[in-house]
């Protein structure tokens, strides 16, 4: 089966012809006064989408962290100010899952990418499956990714094999840089990954080994080519789409040395550094005079990490905020994070929303805003739900009311309106004294003899089980789970590591 959809849908205008075509009509109207003259459609905008990795819900200063943890961030809370602050954004659990969610616009289970993929098998998405950066490139726009990509190992996986006309950065991890000086650590067992550099049709070439001095200078090379690449965009013809997945703040949360202070902890360097790697990419947008015509995004693909290399980082981690838990598992400290979305005359300033939304939702609602809706698999179980009248046009309410969370092909909970549903969770190791709801990452996964039922907007803590008195919440969720079943019976998931669906004749 083809991975990518037919081209049946018109072709995008490019803004030059779209430009040409309004001065084309203003210059006609001088010849013929008379004549009506319809309005040109406005020309489809540019994305600039910023990701940061294991960031807390509470790390920002907009979202109560910032200064009252010790590391402003007076970039990204202006950026708040200028667009929709989110306080009900959902990622998945893990750093694959939350990047195969975006980009596929599906549940990451469907394209067997629930999980980490660390034995070292086949890794990441399949190219069978249909990218955002494929969809939009299929509708006439220039794509490229800068950073952290983690959804394929392989080169045949690459981002510029799945619909990236350009890529820099790391295959996969940044805790790997940790790994070689372990001790015991055996360098037969393990070649460490390098950076690496590639454009649509050509083989990914190495830029160096990632280790630990090259892991301090990371998003700096990162920025630099994403605020080079504005630049020449807006000097284009095409709308573009970049992506920028930061490697900040995952272990080790090394900053750059310009950015190492006295007295401030390693995630607090990382912190300052990643405000001021946003703000100069939002600066490079403004200065080349596409804010209005910009969406810039600024979200996090999973909660906090707290666990620490012992003898290797030291100080405070991510921050979830007044939810519990941290990744990866199902409690909201794990799963909501900061977003927040700028588009001038059509993201309200200052607005802030707890409507639910979804990673996933940005493919059907880019897709929507680019006019390439058409271009949306139906081929497949797409789960992404357009939110662009709810974050753009007005509408009060999300489109969402619930969303599964999956984790390891494991179903960890499901959010309906205000309840959470829990029939798997995530918990400190036996004796362990974890301090206000903190789950460390070196717990245990507890499957529960009876669902944990949570009323998130009176507990978000997730404290109080109040199952026995709301069992009929057991319904609506069930009506959820029977219609996922539904749909895998009509579209079976991708396997970890396969090239496409679960069916005859797939390879896994």
């Amino acid at each position: 089966m083809s991975a990518r959809r037919p081209s049946s849908s018109p072709v995008q205008p490019t803004r030059r012809a779209l430009l040409a075509g309004s001065a084309g009509l203003l210059a006609a109207a001088d010849a013929a006064a008379q004549t009506p003259r319809r309005p040109t459609a406005a020309p489809p905008p540019n994305i600039v989408f910023m990701m940061v990795d294991n960031f807390g819900y509470g790390d920002l200063g907009c979202y109560g962290g910032g200064e009252l943890r010790g590391a402003p961030t007076p970039r990204i809370d202006a950026l708040a100010a200028e667009g929709v602050r989110l306080t009900n954004f959902n990622a998945e659990p893990e750093c694959t899952p939350s990047r195969s969610a975006l980009l596929t616009g599906r549940m990451p289970i469907r394209s067997g990418t629930s999980i980490v993929e660390s034995r070292g098998l086949k890794d990441g998405i399949a190219p069978w499956e249909y990218t955002l950066a494929e969809l939009l490139s299929d509708a006439g726009y220039a794509t490229a990714c800068y950073g952290k990509w983690h959804l394929g190992s392989a080169d045949e996986r690459a981002p510029t094999r799945q619909g990236f006309d350009e890529w820099f950065g790391i295959p996969r991890s940044s805790g790997e840089v940790n790994w070689p000086i372990q001790p015991g650590f055996d360098p037969k067992e393990y070649t460490p990954q390098s950076m690496m550099e590639g454009r649509r049709g050509e083989p990914s070439r190495p830029r160096g080994v990632y280790d630990r001095a090259a892991r301090a200078l990371m998003d700096r090379q990162i920025t630099d080519r994403a605020e080079a690449y504005i630049r020449r965009q807006a000097r284009g013809e095409k709308p573009f789409f970049l992506y920028v997945p930061f490697t900040l703040p995952h272990e080790p949360p090394l900053a750059h040395p310009d950015f190492v202070k006295p007295g401030r902890s390693n995630y607090q360097n990382a912190l300052v550094e990643i405000d001021h790697n946003a703000g100069r990419l939002i600066d490079a947008v403004d200065k080349a005079g596409i804010r209005d015509n910009t969406i810039v995004v600024f979200c996090s693909e999973n909660g906090p990490q707290s666990f620490q290399g012992v003898g290797v980082d030291f100080g405070g981690r991510a921050d979830s905020g007044p939810f519990r838990g941290e990744f990866p598992s199902g409690w909201e400290g794990a799963i909501r994070t900061p977003c927040i979305i700028r588009w001038p005359g059509r993201a309200a300033p200052g607005r802030v929303s707890n409507g639910m939304v979804s990673i996933q939702d940005f493919y059907r609602t880019f897709a929507g805003i680019a006019g390439a809706a058409a271009r949306v698999p139906t081929d497949r179980a797409v789960d992404s739900i357009d939110q662009g009248d709810f974050l753009f046009g007005g509408k009060a309410t999300s489109n969402r009311e619930h969303l599964m969370i999956f984790h390891n092909n494991r179903l960890l909970a499901v959010k309906w309106k205000n309840f959470k549903m829990h029939f798997a969770v995530r918990e400190p190791p036996r004796g362990a004294v974890v301090a206000s709801g903190q789950v460390a990452t070196t717990s245990y996964l507890e499957e529960l003899p009876s669902p944990w039922v949570f009323d998130l907007e009176n507990d978000p803590k997730e404290l109080w089980n109040i199952y026995t008195t709301n069992i009929w919440v057991r319904r609506p969720v069930a009506r959820i789970q029977r219609e996922y079943e539904e749909s895998v019976m009509r579209f079976p998931n991708v396997p970890t590591g396969g090239e496409g669906p679960a069916r005859a004749g797939a390879v896994s």
